[in-house]
């Protein structure tokens, strides 16, 4: 676990915990809200950049103006339905490449370990299991009901619930036997089948506990 992990936290804190739906609506309108979220960006990853990456001026502007392009481009671009999905990914994606160039060229080359990388690599484990898999699972299910399922507030009663879903998985998974998870991840899932679930309902179950699944065990595994 490296200078990359870290600056991945730091970017995964700033573009969902600290985006909450009102700063994205704001975003969506207006510049201003898009530079706040940028500021707010910033100001979790300009910490680390001066800590730990040589030169980190000029990393700093090139973190920031790719970021605000990035997602500059994804509100102009962005359609309601699979597209959505599909943009949220994409824009993910960027906002790593763009990270991992940054370590990759100025020669970051800190590495943490024992209880400082368990903690980082279970913070990011979190974050993207928890509260990126709520975007995800919210926009499957936008997408399931075609072009007007554009993006919304997520209800109190699904956020919550979704959050318990996966933390579940992601506690099973760190600290069960494979066997034992695979088991309950298959029974829950079975469980929702046997209720009648509507569809819709269904996938979103299925697509959060492949989701907490996914993340756990690739993260756990990746070095970064």
């Amino acid at each position: 676990m490296g200078v990359f992990g870290a600056l991945l936290l730091a970017h995964l804190l700033g573009d969902f915990p600290c985006q909450p739906y009102p700063l994205i609506r704001w975003k969506i309108a207006s510049l201003r809200g898009l530079a706040v979220h940028i500021a707010i960006q910033v100001a979790l990853t300009l910490p680390v950049l001066i800590w730990f990456v040589p030169a980190w001026g000029w990393w700093a502007l090139i973190l920031v103006s790719s970021h605000f392009l990035i997602d500059w481009l994804k509100v102009r671009l962005t359609r309601a339905g699979w597209v959505e999905l599909a943009a949220f990914f994409l824009d993910q994606a960027a906002h790593f490449a763009v990270l991992w160039v940054i370590v990759r060229a100025s020669g970051a080359a800190t590495t943490f370990g024992g209880v400082t990388a368990e903690v980082l690599r279970l913070a990011i484990i979190l974050v993207l299991a928890i509260y990126a898999g709520a975007v995800v699972v919210f926009l499957v299910g936008a997408a399931l009901k075609g072009p007007d399922g554009g993006f919304a507030p997520i209800p109190s009663s699904e956020r919550w619930r979704g959050t318990l879903e996966r933390t579940i998985m992601v506690v099973g998974v760190l600290l069960l036997p494979a066997a034992i998870w695979i088991v309950l991840a298959a029974g829950y899932v079975l469980a929702a089948v046997l209720l009648k679930r509507e569809r819709q309902v269904l996938v979103k179950h299925i697509v959060s506990v492949t989701w907490a699944l996914a993340v756990t065990l690739l993260v756990g595994q990746v070095t970064v």
